[in-house]
């Protein structure tokens, strides 16, 4: 009796198989997973070492990439009002995070920055409630 030559089709048959079955038997370390690190809880905690909360001012003038002194000064009069109680820090907020979010929906245009969008935005938003900024 004859040996048959093995076809291609039979070789990666058992190429597929002996690899699945080293993989499980003996080349399972390989595929460890690595220890996530988990940060502090310090980390989630908005506040920093000494106890002090980012402020609106910085929160506002990082956030939207506040460059020129007529947007710090826009910046500043925000904070004021809503220090005041005049301006609801809801509204700012709000009003902030879309800013933002619309800044990354508009890529292609780098020149603009999320306070080009923060500023008539809020200016609209507080002219609802009777506050002119």
């Amino acid at each position: 009796m004859a040996l048959r030559r093995p076809t291609r089709f039979s070789l990666i048959i058992s190429l597929c198989i002996a690899s699945v079955l080293s993989a499980i038997v003996g080349g399972s370390f390989l595929f460890a997973q690595q220890p996530v690190k988990i940060p502090p809880v310090s980390a989630f905690d908005p506040t920093d070492r000494d106890g002090r909360q980012v402020t609106l001012f910085n929160q506002l003038r990082v956030g939207l990439k506040a460059k020129t002194n007529d947007d710090i000064a826009f910046i500043s009069l925000v904070v004021q009002k809503v220090d005041s109680g005049a301006l609801p820090r809801k509204m700012v907020d709000a009003t902030f995070l879309w800013a933002r979010n619309r800044y990354k929906l508009r890529p292609s245009n780098h020149q603009l920055r999320p306070i080009v969008y923060f500023k008539p935005g809020l200016q609209a938003q507080a002219k609802k409630i009777g506050i002119v900024l």
